[in-house]
């Protein structure tokens, strides 16, 4: 008789548990790729910067979130490129974190940057900030435009520089 009871009550319960089913997950993480170029603000040293990378952000909460990021950076001072390597921890807030497939997650971020050399060598402290959007084309791919602007690592004679950047997201 308890065994009865059992699957009747698990068997009326049913229903009312798949309605607490989340039909519009929330992602906890997404990564990117992207392109960026733009110009150096010493436009007579380097000005072209060309730049190629890939991060990822965690979700703290809502849309808070963490991350980190590595690039490539190649820029033409006089006779010799520079290449350099990159990398940053930020902070950002997604105002659209929850998009569906044809919406955007207008985004800020903020945070600090290694700039070093790609052969190796000393690294100087740098900033960033900007902001962007992804735009969903799919439920889990979408395109990302970005504006960053990285300054610091004066060490390199590298003062500041604006990356818009285009790219590729994932969830």
């Amino acid at each position: 008789m308890r065994k009865l009871m059992v699957s009747v009550v698990f068997f009326l319960l049913t229903p009312t548990m798949t309605l607490g089913q989340n039909v519009d997950p929330r992602y906890a993480a997404q990564g990117y790729l992207v392109f960026g170029l733009g110009p150096g603000t010493k436009v007579s040293t380097h000005p072209l910067v060309w730049q190629v990378g890939g991060g990822g952000e965690g979700f703290l909460y809502k849309g808070l979130g963490i991350g980190a990021e590595a690039g490539y950076v190649y820029w033409s001072r006089s006779i010799w490129p520079v290449k350099a390597v990159t990398a940053s921890a930020d902070l950002s807030y997604h105002f659209g974190r929850r998009a569906r497939r044809g919406n955007l997650d207008p985004f800020v971020l903020w945070g600090g940057s290694i700039v070093g050399p790609a052969g190796g060598g000393r690294g100087e402290p740098a900033v960033n900030f900007g902001g962007g959007t992804n735009v969903w084309l799919g439920k889990h791919a979408g395109l990302r435009l970005e504006f960053r602007d990285i300054a610091g690592a004066s060490y390199w004679n590298f003062d500041e520089y604006l990356s818009w950047r285009v790219g590729v997201t994932f969830r």
